[in-house]
């Protein structure tokens, strides 16, 4: 038999899982931002190529180094 009442036991239980609720949203978040980060990414990437496609298409190209 267990020395923590079943009381305690209850709520040392449910701040555990509060605390695993909290990492796994803390985990989505940060999961969401690369996602973000990535979308962002590939819309300059996007932007980029409509410019140079744009300037193709005008007979010249702008070249940055």
């Amino acid at each position: 038999m267990s020395s923590i009442h079943p009381a305690v036991a209850s709520v040392l239980n449910a701040r555990n899982d509060a605390t695993q609720q909290k990492v796994q949203i803390a985990v989505i978040a940060k999961g969401m931002d690369v996602q973000k980060q990535t979308g962002d990414a590939i819309n300059a990437m996007l932007e980029q190529a409509k410019q140079v496609q744009s300037q193709i298409s005008s007979g010249h190209i702008d070249v940055r180094v």
